[in-house]
């Protein structure tokens, strides 16, 4: 009798062990397809476009440039492009209050470059100049936030050192932009006056 009990318990497991290993088969088998149709089949590729170097964190200086332009030296616009969704506008003297939001499209980003030197766009009162010159401060606050302070100046030259161009005074009140580092590059998010 021990002999036949062993043989039933014997095939007893073999069909649980049958069943269990058939349960399984679908969750080990990854690809249903032959493998022939498989290799024909498309693969889909997911590709992230290569950000500037410009975004680097340690480029905050390079990018504020790009800014200014509006477009980065291989023509891609960057005003939009890294400008928040709605920007804080702030307090200068106390940035803790809050004075307004914006939409990204309705801000209008007041610094730009003419002739290497950082302008507004507004006629000068000083000089008759058809734009206002600025001295620009570019602070890194921390790893994702620097800090771009500016306000009006007048520029004079020095007749004794060739004609050196030297910061007379500055005027009118002081601004800032705040940009922060997200999303893989840095965004204007804040507007100080």
């Amino acid at each position: 009798m021990s002999i036949k009990s062993n043989k039933i318990s014997i095939a007893t497991k073999v069909i649980i062990i049958t069943i269990l290993a058939t349960s399984i088969k679908p969750l080990i088998t990854p690809n249903l397809l032959q493998p022939a149709y498989a290799q024909t089949q498309p693969q889909i590729r997911t590709v992230t476009p290569s950000l500037p170097e410009y975004c680097a964190p340690d480029k905050y200086k390079s990018f504020f440039e790009n800014f200014v332009r509006g477009q980065d030296y291989q023509g891609k616009e960057t005003r939009l492009t890294y400008t928040a969704d709605t920007i804080e506008v702030r307090e200068y003297e106390n940035p803790s209050n809050l004075i307004e939001m914006l939409n990204k499209k309705d801000d209008e980003f007041s610094i730009d470059l003419r002739d290497y030197r950082w302008v507004q766009l507004v006629p000068s009162a000083v000089d008759n100049s058809p734009y206002t010159r600025l001295q620009i401060d570019l602070i890194r606050i921390n790893n994702n936030t620097f800090r771009v302070n500016y306000i009006k100046a007048q520029y004079a030259y020095n007749s004794n050192r060739g004609g050196e161009e030297y910061l007379d005074y500055t005027y009118g009140e002081p601004g800032a932009y705040i940009f922060e580092h997200r999303n893989g590059c840095w965004n204007l998010t804040q507007k100080l006056r």
